[in-house]
């Protein structure tokens, strides 16, 4: 027989060596015998590529990661309390994954963690013994060394001294430094005042090659603004008196801090007198009682009132200045009708422009001038409108009768004297002009 079929239906032919050959090409799927050795020499190449790097080669070969698996550097988790014993709570983070933090962390914020309840939590460790992950409260007080220390932590520690960049930071024994941007909320320019105290802040740096940590206390601070500022504008009413903190002055007002809220202290506001320079009331970093006089929740605006809290001198206007009173005033301001007059502090009356003098006056500079004490007459009291009418030339007036009258002496001086007329005297001049003759009409 000239040719021998093979297993799979092929028929062999030719010489033997042929045969096999032809046997072999068939078995490799038309591969190259480089190839062929390429595929042997790297088994698996494609899963190799999915290992991942992070996991501890345990057990004989690690396994691909899985595609939704968090990032190797996140240390941000989520867990659910599970048991709280001996000042310790125990989490679970899914699968079977536990972690524990201190009951102390949720002090600190005079919060009582509850089980059952989810939190979240900051990875700070593993425990290879207990085979627990460590886990820090967000926000919470960390007391670390080097290794233990990342960005984003909350440290508590004492500041040593102040320079003009900022601040010198003990931190259990680890030397830090705070930015003089980072110290307060807005700029503080006595960084002095500081030293010596135990402050609470937050990892913004961590160079362990160099040994550099720089904190921020600035962080603390607007987060705990951020949480009084929306307690507050759920409480905040019209006519609630609040205490703050004058955050700032400027030329029509102040702003006063009233719980993580800048409320605006109007200069019209700040008191019954009239208040030409608001730092004379105020100072930055002076606590204040005000009064809400108007809350705006879509603007996110709030008035202030200080003078509502005082005593309104308005008040007794009437029985202190009564009609027909005449009294001593301060001229306060100039205007073109009249000029404004100070009774009492935080009152004040106007004398019109045709009640300055008696005689014809063109414009009030001519008369008097701010800080002239001037002698005035109350002619009439609006309570409503708080005003009050004055008169200077009613006083002029009142007194001239009293001035032109002679003095009881020498009305009859020259008669007890008894003397007479002396004969060389020549006698008086008719007064005036003499009388205009005036022609009749027609003649006579």
């Amino acid at each position: 027989m000239a040719g021998e079929f093979n297993g799979s239906g092929s028929m062999f032919s030719g010489t033997p060596g042929e045969d096999i050959n032809q046997a072999v090409s068939e078995a490799m799927g038309g591969l190259s015998m480089e190839d062929l050795l390429k595929s042997v020499s790297k088994p698996e190449s494609a899963a190799e590529d999915n290992l991942d790097p992070s996991r501890p080669m345990r057990g004989g070969r690690p396994k691909a990661a899985a595609p939704d698996a968090p990032a190797a550097n996140s240390r941000d988790r989520r867990g659910r309390v599970i048991a709280i014993r001996d000042r310790s709570i125990f989490v679970d983070l899914g699968g079977k994954s536990q972690g524990v933090v201190p009951l102390e962390q949720f002090m600190e914020h005079d919060e009582e963690p509850i089980i059952g309840q989810e939190y979240e939590f900051t990875f700070t460790g593993y425990d290879n013994r207990e085979g627990l992950v460590m886990l820090s409260r967000r926000g919470a007080v960390n007391h670390g060394s080097w290794d233990e220390l990342h960005e984003g932590d909350v440290v508590e520690g004492m500041v040593t001294g102040s320079n003009k960049g900022g601040l010198e930071v003990t931190i259990n024994n680890i030397r830090a430094f705070m930015p003089a941007g980072q110290v307060d909320i807005r700029f503080n320019s006595d960084l002095n005042a500081l030293v010596g105290q135990k402050i609470k802040c937050q990892v913004i740096e961590v160079d362990r090659s160099d040994r550099k940590l720089v904190v921020s206390r600035r962080e603390i601070l607007e987060q705990q603004a951020a949480i009084d500022r929306e307690k507050t504008w759920g409480e905040l009413a019209t006519g609630q008196i609040r205490e703050g903190v004058v955050s700032s002055v400027q030329a029509y007002g102040a702003f006063v801090d009233i719980g993580g809220v800048d409320g605006l202290l109007h200069v019209s506001a700040m008191s019954h007198t009239r208040v030409a320079d608001p730092t004379k009331v105020v100072k930055p970093g002076d606590r204040v009682q005000v009064m809400v006089l108007a809350v705006d929740q879509e603007k996110k605006r709030v008035s202030l009132g200080l003078k509502q809290l005082q005593k309104d001198p308005w008040s007794s206007a009437v029985e202190d200045f009564p009609v027909g009173m005449v009294t001593e005033s301060t001229i306060t301001r100039l205007m073109d009708f009249g000029a404004f007059a100070e009774l009492s502090p935080g009152v004040e009356g106007l004398i019109h422009i045709s009640e300055l003098s008696t005689h014809r006056v063109s414009h009030t500079g001519q008369v008097v001038k701010p800080g002239d004490k001037v002698q005035v007459k109350v002619l009439a009291v609006d309570l409503e409108k708080k005003r009050i009418s004055l008169s200077a030339a009613q006083v002029q007036r009142d007194a001239a009768p009293h001035a032109a009258e002679p003095s009881s002496g020498s009305a009859g001086s020259g008669a007890s004297a008894g003397t007479a007329p002396s004969a060389t005297n020549t006698p008086a001049k008719p007064s005036g002009k003499p009388a205009k003759k005036i022609a009749l009409r027609g003649g006579l």
